[in-house]
């Protein structure tokens, strides 16, 4: 993966929010574990508290697991594990919520606590530190993952579930991420992951959530900030799923309503570009946005290379005539101000 790809999400280590994103959208992943981690210490920031022992971390980490081995079965790319065993124990009541915990502190904390913070080969500024040794140990959290606003959090947390469903679904399949597509559904505004040449289709969730990250919880047009109250709310920072060449054009062109085309955007942007075709430069920026989509670990990664091209070139080359063509049907005024 290129570094300098990713300098936007790895080079402000004050950025508490966009520290967190790098870790959940560009760290490698073989299993889920590191989204069962984020979330529970998304929960454990938000109650306030600024240490918790491991066997109390335990805890809201085995919920989340198990709440999505109900969803997903299969949560890694190798389908057995001790610990993963163990969770689906529990949810067949096999074994007691004791043995459940008993199995984590051995077995489901092994790599996730070191590996949390690496991404792309180097380690980024931590959110909790480690004291004490084997089950006796104490996780304590830093002044930065606690001072986090709590809308702030809970949108971390809805786009840390988006990803985690993509995720596992995609793995569920059976397949190899190429074969899969994901595409927006408009009337319920989820995204649909799709098994290709079948008709198949498994909704994973709102697409709005998807694309946050992505874009820093930001409009993708004016960088406006879109946190998980107006995410949910009526007003000038609601957010919209935008097409960015609209959709008003998919006739004519066929592809618009794939993930490449998609962007978060607030209200007033959404209402002031309408079906007008943006200009050369918005595009430019949508190419750039999809290259952090490609630089991850991700469905919508292979999702993206499928649909626009095999290599950086051949995608903004891809995007670059579709621009042409839509210009031909409707000149381009849009420029975001």
């Amino acid at each position: 993966m290129a570094q300098d790809s990713l300098s936007y999400w790895l080079t402000d280590t004050t950025e508490s929010g966009r520290r967190w994103r790098s870790i959940l959208l560009f760290g490698s992943n073989t299993a889920t574990y590191k989204f069962a981690l984020g979330g529970a210490l998304l929960e454990v920031a938000r109650s306030g508290n600024d240490q918790i022992t491991l066997a109390d971390l335990a805890v809201p980490f085995t919920d989340k697991m198990c709440r999505h081995i109900e969803l997903e079965t299969r949560q890694a790319t190798n389908p057995s594990s001790a610990f993963l065993n163990a969770c689906r124990a529990y949810n067949s009541n096999s074994i007691e919520h004791d043995e459940l915990i008993a199995v984590t502190m051995s077995q489901g904390f092994r790599y996730v606590l070191d590996a949390f913070h690496r991404v792309v080969g180097v380690s980024v500024e931590p959110f909790y530190g480690i004291e004490g040794t084997g089950d006796r140990r104490k996780i304590i959290l830093t002044t930065d993952l606690l001072s986090m606003d709590v809308r702030l959090t809970d949108l971390l947390d809805q786009e840390l579930e988006a990803r985690w469903r993509l995720v596992e679904s995609a793995w569920t399949t059976g397949v190899s991420a190429s074969m899969l597509d994901v595409e927006y559904d408009r009337n319920t505004e989820t995204l649909l992951v799709i098994k290709s040449g079948s008709n198949h289709r498994k909704a994973v969730g709102r697409a709005k959530w998807a694309l946050s990250g992505y874009q820093d919880g930001r409009c993708f047009y004016c960088g406006v900030v879109l946190d998980s109250e107006s995410l949910n709310r009526s007003g000038p920072t609601k957010t919209n799923v935008d097409h960015v060449i609209p959709f008003r054009m998919n006739n004519q062109l066929k592809v618009l309503d794939q993930v490449w085309n998609l962007v978060n955007s607030c209200f007033e942007c959404n209402s002031s570009k309408s079906g007008q075709v943006p200009t050369l430069e918005i595009l430019e920026r949508v190419s750039e946005r999809n290259e952090y989509y490609i630089n991850s670990n991700h469905p919508l990664k292979e999702a993206i290379i499928r649909s626009t091209g095999n290599s950086q070139k051949n995608r903004v080359d891809f995007i670059n005539a579709l621009h042409v063509k839509a210009s031909e049907l409707l000149k381009p005024t849009w420029d975001g101000s």
